[in-house]
Order: C-alpha cells, then sequence, then structure tokens
C-alpha cells in the first residue's frame, strides 16, 4: 500500500501558503486583532447547519449592469468603498477591508491565498484540527479568533469586522448579518477556480487571482502527464469510508461531482470504474460489490473514528478483497479531507504535488 502521510501533505501545504503569502504582500486585516474572542460543499464534521434554515438567500437580478450569475462586479467608488454585486446582491463594502470575518473553511484557504489575513474564522472542529483552526494553515492563522457555526452572531459582532464573508452555512442570513457589517457571499463551486476569480474581481485582486489559478492549472498539468504515464486508462475507484460503510464516488457531469471525482475525472482525465455511477456524487457501495472490483487503483479516504478504521484495516487484510488488483498490487492511496474533499487554491496546489508524490511507478 502506498499512503499518503497526513502530516506531510500539512507540511506541503503549509509551505505552499507562506510561499503564496509572501508573493502577494500578505495583507494583514487581523494587525489590531488581539486574538481575542454534494453538489453542495461537505461540510466539517461538527458543523451545524442551523444557520440555513429559511428562504434561499441568492436573488436574481434583471438590471442592465447586473453581473452574470455565480458572478461578481465590482466598482470602487471614491476610493473608499467598492460596489460589489455577488449572488444577485449589490452590497458597497470597504476598497481595502481591514477587519475581515470569514464563515465557511474554504473561504479561509481561498482569502489567505488572496493575501488577506481574517480577524475571525469559523472553529475547524475535525480531529486534525490545531488550536480549532485548519492543519495546513494553523501556524498563519494563530492569534485569530475562532467561533462555532450557529445563529449566535455575537462572535462576529465582538470581531468588529468591516467586511463579512458569508459561507455555505450562512447563505440564508445575508440579511441579517448585513447588520452587523457589509456582507458579501461566494457560491461554493467544485471548480473552486471560479470562486477564487471573482473573489479576486469582487476586491480588486484580479491579478493576484490568476496568479494563483495559473500556479495550480501548471501542477495539474504536471501531474495530469505524471499519471498517464503510470495509470494511463486502467480503472480508478475513489472510497469514502464514513458510518461503517463504503462510499464509492461517481462520475457524473461536473454540475454534480464532488472534489474527488473532480480531481481525478475532470481535470487528470483518468478512468472511473463501471461501478461509478454518473448521476450524482456517489452512492454507498456494498462490501460484496466491492470484492468484484476491476479497480486497478484505490483512493481511500477514511472519516478518523475507529469503527471506519478497523473496516478499513479488514479491507487491505481480509483474504476475501485480496482479488481486487488495487490490493493485490498495493496501489492503494490513503487520502485525507484535503483538497479531495474541499479547499481553495493552498489546498488544491499543494494536492496535485502530494499526488505525484504517493503515485509513482
Amino acid at each position: 500500500m502506498k499512503p499518503l502521510h497526513k502530516l506531510g501533505l500539512v507540511l506541503a501545504m503549509a509551505m505552499l501558503a507562506i510561499g503564496l503569502l509572501a508573493g502577494c504582500g500578505g495583507n494583514d486585516s487581523s494587525e489590531t486583532n488581539n486574538g481575542a474572542a454534494n453538489g453542495q460543499p461537505a461540510a466539517a464534521d461538527g458543523d451545524t447547519a442551523g444557520a440555513t434554515n429559511g428562504a434561499e438567500a441568492s436573488s436574481s437580478d434583471d438590471s442592465d449592469d447586473a453581473a452574470p450569475d455565480g458572478e461578481a462586479d465590482a466598482e470602487e467608488t471614491e476610493g473608499a468603498t467598492r460596489t460589489v454585486t455577488t449572488a444577485g446582491r449589490t452590497t458597497d463594502i470597504p476598497a481595502q477591508p481591514e477587519r475581515i470575518v470569514l464563515t465557511y473553511d474554504d473561504d479561509v484557504d481561498h482569502f489567505m491565498a488572496l493575501g488577506l489575513k481574517p480577524v475571525a474564522v469559523p472553529e475547524y472542529q475535525r480531529t486534525d484540527n490545531i488550536d480549532g483552526y485548519l492543519p495546513y494553515l494553523a501556524e498563519e492563522l494563530q492569534g485569530v479568533q475562532t467561533f462555532p457555526l450557529s445563529t449566535d452572531f455575537e462572535p462576529i459582532l465582538s470581531a468588529e469586522p468591516d467586511l463579512i464573508v458569508a459561507g455555505y452555512h450562512h447563505r440564508e442570513v445575508l440579511e441579517e448579518l448585513e447588520k452587523i457589517a457589509p456582507t458579501v457571499y461566494f457560491e461554493w463551486k467544485v471548480d473552486w477556480r471560479d470562486t477564487h476569480l471573482e473573489m479576486g474581481r469582487a476586491l480588486g485582486l484580479e491579478a493576484q487571482a490568476q496568479a494563483n489559478v495559473d500556479a495550480f492549472n501548471a501542477e495539474t498539468e504536471t501531474t495530469r502527464a505524471h499519471l498517464a504515464e503510470i495509470i494511463g486508462d486502467e480503472p480508478v475507484a475513489f472510497i469514502r469510508v464514513r458510518q461503517n460503510q463504503l462510499e464509492l464516488y461517481g462520475a457524473p457531469d461536473i454540475s454534480a461531482a464532488a472534489s474527488a471525482s473532480f480531481i481525478l475525472y475532470n481535470l487528470l482525465g483518468l478512468t472511473p470504474v463501471q461501478d461509478a455511477t454518473t448521476e450524482t456524487w456517489g452512492e454507498v457501495y456494498s462490501l460484496e460489490a466491492f470484492t468484484a472490483s476491476e479497480a486497478e487503483h484505490l483512493f481511500l479516504f477514511v472519516q478518523e473514528n475507529e469503527d471506519d478504521q478497523a473496516l478499513v484495516e479488514e479491507l487491505l487484510s481480509s483474504n476475501l478483497y485480496q482479488n481486487v488488483p488495487a490490493i493485490q498490487k498495493g496501489q492503494v492511496y490513503m487520502v485525507s479531507s484535503y483538497p479531495w474533499e474541499r479547499g481553495g487554491p493552498i489546498a488544491f496546489t499543494a494536492g496535485m504535488a502530494e499526488i505525484r508524490e504517493m503515485v509513482k511507478p
């Protein structure tokens, strides 16, 4: 078996984060903070969706100068504010925000890659968290306020933001957040590049956003060529082990794809196993079906609990599953959340290099 060592991934992404921040100057919006206080994005364990009750926040804008759906349009006025349109809402935001509050983990990656350090971020609650931060950004985020995801906005208010970037879980309470500070919302998309470029346009950082996307595209092309020589058209499976069962990720149209499928099949051009659905992000995969899998390469994402770990050990050691080509040949790659489940420029760019490290001749 060829595992992806999570520590190695964290270190690689941390180094990339430092490089990106150095390259874009690192506008630190937390300087004055003293450390107080599927087709849809996957939620981190412990995330709550309680902030999503109610009607959809996005609304259409039929005016001639409205931005296209899912895109941001920004106009700077008098050097002090920018008029931004996101998700059909038009808001005046500071031209150079200094106290940014983010409410979604992926946006932390995006904003750090743009050189904008927030003053408050949602608490990352998975077991690999470091002091409540995303593990690969923990060092850069030290001293930044964290808060639990909920409809209690007191922690956000206490951060004294001049700009709130609402994430997926707060998409339906934008008007409430607007009462605290100017609020924008960037729609989550499986192709994170669209979202990142939209953020760059809205914040007047188009050049940095494009540079981040270009760096990722270059890494992707290198990785695609690397895998073409090693894997070619051999069938590949991405399986998540969760709640003591297997979930085989599908290979649908990009609009319904999960991040893992987008990486393997859309970006890297690999061939999914025949069992992979083309209708949705994925489906439960029985152990009986797994025994007959033709996967020559298996990417395995395991939720961190004892039952799931035990199931993985059984899959890799039991004679029942030794006929699976990937297990037989030791071509099983253990992966973690980033970038396979979520992330932004930092996680995805480092992830490409990690794929080359774990898939070798």
